[in-house]
């Protein structure tokens, strides 16, 4: 009574030394209850330091007097090698004598020995009788455990009805992995009509518990939306983001990459590549690997890159960034087709003597390259005047071929973040040309072409980079 009244604090100020010590008396005396709470005390470190070979003497004195408790604390020890030398056959043998004693818990251990093989030959029939006992107790895991082997069909034929009718009993206990599991079979239909409300009904529970899977679950239904179903689920991605993010809070990993993508698109939220480069690191997928290489490579690019047009960083520019920045400077568009490998604009209302820029992609819109024309109207000296406008900006070309006066014509420069600009002109035509490549993405797309010329081949999805807030000299 005074062990138990200084454990509570009834009565006096809650004290665990003052409660070990007549605890350890009353076991000293040969009480069960008092060596179960001596053996447990030791093994926490409860009111003294943490001693694991007096915890098991004393499970071992509560035990031999037919205290279930410690019989399932002592097995536990031996079956993991906890301060004693491994012996499953000692394990089983204490799960065996606290499960005759119609323990549901004990039960529980022991059908697990069995259906794993720890110690034992793999016994599906043994585990299954086992868990029945132990469900019998009103024990949910149990009942948990023999729906997933009716569903998964282990010791037993697959029987979707056995399994939900197991799934249920443990659900209605509050088993967050048997309400998980029920609205998996309704979502899928397996053994019941497919009844995604339904589903979502179980997956809701499930997350109530903190049930991880059962969060990303939701968020899947709710980002993408639901057509096979007779009443149907309408996207919500604000609702799936917050989904993601629970499931990702209770650190599930696969989450991770479902809330960085999220966070790299702005989907539902304010872009955060930062966040997002954080969620891809902790992410197993591979698709998560690819994006997180490219966001990295991308990050470096806005340290590195130079040359811009407009107000975007050429080398790290895609399709979608340089249409909207082409919105922004109220430029007219000529054509943007997501089938074709370009877009055109015409650009003379703020580029002097230019008439379109053309600007082309990869197969996955990453930019390659931007092609201005400015027409010649038979004056052979606007190629050295364009030259000359250039020089002042980027310094005197690398390579120069052909007279300025007659004749083909060009000139090239490697600018600081290795973009080729190359200034060229035909003949007898004076039309001249200016052009901006990012080579390795003009390399690649040469490749791409050469599989085939449709533009949609073997499609992928592209990260869609981060508008840089760093201001650089305009190419113009």
């Amino acid at each position: 009574v005074l062990a138990t009244m200084f454990e509570k604090g009834n009565g006096v100020k809650q004290h665990y030394r003052d409660a070990l010590h007549f605890f350890t008396l009353a076991a000293k005396q040969g009480d069960a209850i008092s060596q179960f709470q001596v053996a447990h005390y030791y093994q926490i470190g409860r009111g003294t330091d943490k001693d694991l070979q007096k915890s098991v003497f004393w499970y071992q004195k509560a035990a031999q007097q037919d205290h279930a408790n410690a019989k399932i604390n002592l097995a536990e020890i031996f079956q993991l090698g906890v301060a004693v030398k491994q012996d499953y056959a000692k394990a089983i043998m204490w799960y065996t004598s606290a499960a005759n004693q119609n323990n549901a818990l004990a039960q529980h251990r022991l059908a697990k020995t069995y259906k794993l093989g720890l110690g034992v030959k793999q016994n599906y029939q043994k585990a299954i009788q086992l868990y029945t006992q132990s469900a019998a107790n009103d024990y949910a895991p149990s009942a948990y455990q023999l729906g997933m082997m009716f569903e998964q069909g282990l010791g037993v034929d697959i029987d979707f009805k056995q399994a939900n009718d197991w799934y249920h009993r443990a659900a209605l206990q509050g088993n967050s992995n048997a309400q998980f599991h029920l609205g998996n079979l309704s979502q899928f239909g397996h053994g019941e009509p497919k009844n995604i409300q339904h589903a979502i009904d179980w997956y809701t529970q499930a997350a109530a518990g903190d049930h991880a899977k059962a969060y990303y679950q939701l968020a899947e239904i709710y980002e993408n939306g639901t057509t096979q179903y007779t009443t149907n689920i309408t996207k919500n991605l604000p609702k799936a983001l917050q989904y993601y993010q629970h499931a990702s809070s209770l650190n599930y990993a696969f989450a991770d990459a479902k809330v960085a993508y999220f966070m790299e698109k702005g989907i539902a939220n304010e872009i955060d590549i930062a966040k997002a480069i954080t969620l891809y690191q902790q992410a197993p997928q591979p698709w998560a690997k690819v994006r997180l290489d490219k966001l990295m490579k991308h990050q470096h690019c806005l340290k590195t890159a130079t040359t811009k047009l407009f107000s975007e960083l050429l080398s790290c520019a895609n399709r979608s960034a340089l249409r909207n920045d082409a919105k922004q400077h109220a430029v007219k568009v000529i054509s943007e087709d997501n089938l074709s490998w370009s877009d055109t604009y015409f650009v003379g209302a703020i580029i002097k003597g230019a008439s379109e820029l053309k600007l082309s992609y990869t197969r996955d819109d990453i930019f390659v390259k931007a092609h201005y024309t400015f027409i010649g109207r038979n004056d052979p000296k606007l190629i050295e005047k364009i030259k000359n406008r250039l020089a002042l900006r980027y310094g005197q070309p690398l390579v120069h071929k052909g007279n300025v006066t007659k004749g083909e014509s060009s000139f090239q420069w490697k600018l600081n973040d290795d973009i080729l600009l190359h200034v060229y002109r035909l003949w007898p035509d004076t039309t001249t040309f200016v052009e901006y490549i990012q080579q390795d993405n003009l390399a690649l797309q040469v490749l791409q072409r050469q599989q085939s010329m449709d533009k949609l081949f073997q499609t992928v999805k592209q990260l869609e980079p981060q508008a840089p807030s760093e201001t650089f000299e305009s190419i113009f």
